[in-house]
């Protein structure tokens, strides 16, 4: 038999087990957030790999690469249906992150097209980047595809801004100029800047579009840039159609 205290405090343990594992999961991936190095990620590329290869992968999908953005984006393969979208999120990923893992997350698949969507992390915790940097960052990944004579069309999406960031908005400006001048040279880009429809009356980020950590978008949020991403991909979906149908 067992006394009360034994079951007791074997009860106190069951129900404190998920509270563990919760608290370490929550630990891995701030320690993995906190690590510069790519390879912080490769369990998650490597989970990636799995998944890929106990599936049938779509021919020349839309892969979506980036960070924790990336992650918590749920709409968006509802949103470009039939089309088929890969979401290739990894943690708190930056652009040298995604640059390291070009082959696993991009070249694997051999996508019609790449949508970049960068992270609080660029500027913060993670990297510390000036707005030369991660344009320069964007520019040698779509290099990576132009060096291998690979034809693919690149979503750009220019960082967002947040409430909880407010002196990341110059940085952030400069980084979409930067990006707009260099895409009118680049016609396999397409430049997306989502902050003027997440935008309040005061000219500021509207907390309503976003969580409640004031840097990662919510479902309203998110359904904005979804939507600013879906009717981009449609309108080149029609400019191939009649470029196809002219010849």
């Amino acid at each position: 038999m067992f006394t009360w205290r034994t079951i007791r405090a074997t009860c106190i343990v069951l129900l404190l087990a998920p509270v563990a594992h919760l608290v370490y999961l929550v630990s891995a991936d701030v320690m993995a957030t906190l690590d510069p190095s790519p390879t912080a990620w490769a369990a998650e590329v490597e989970a990636y790999g799995r998944e890929d290869r106990a599936s049938q992968l779509p021919d020349h999908p839309i892969v979506v690469v980036g960070g924790m953005r990336v992650k918590l984006w749920q709409d968006l393969p509802d949103l470009l249906a039939p089309k088929a979208v890969l979401m290739r999120g990894l943690g708190d990923a930056t652009i040298d992150d995604i640059l390291y893992y070009h082959k696993q997350l991009i070249g694997y698949y051999q996508p019609q097209s790449v949508i970049f969507l960068p992270g609080i992390s660029e500027f913060h915790i993670r990297d510390g980047k000036s707005a030369e940097e991660l344009v320069a960052g964007i520019q040698k990944l779509v290099a990576l595809d132009d060096s291998h004579e690979v034809n693919r069309h690149y979503y750009v999406v220019t960082p967002l801004k947040t409430p909880l960031y407010p002196g990341d908005d110059e940085i952030i400006e400069q980084v979409a100029a930067q990006l707009d001048a260099w895409a009118t040279r680049k016609p396999q880009v397409t430049v997306l800047d989502a902050n003027h429809l997440l935008l309040g009356r005061d000219g500021r980020p509207q907390p309503a579009y976003y969580r409640a950590d004031g840097v990662n978008l919510n479902e309203h949020g998110y359904l904005r840039l979804s939507t600013l991403v879906q009717n981009e991909v449609e309108d080149l979906s029609c400019c191939n159609r009649g470029a196809s149908l002219s010849h």
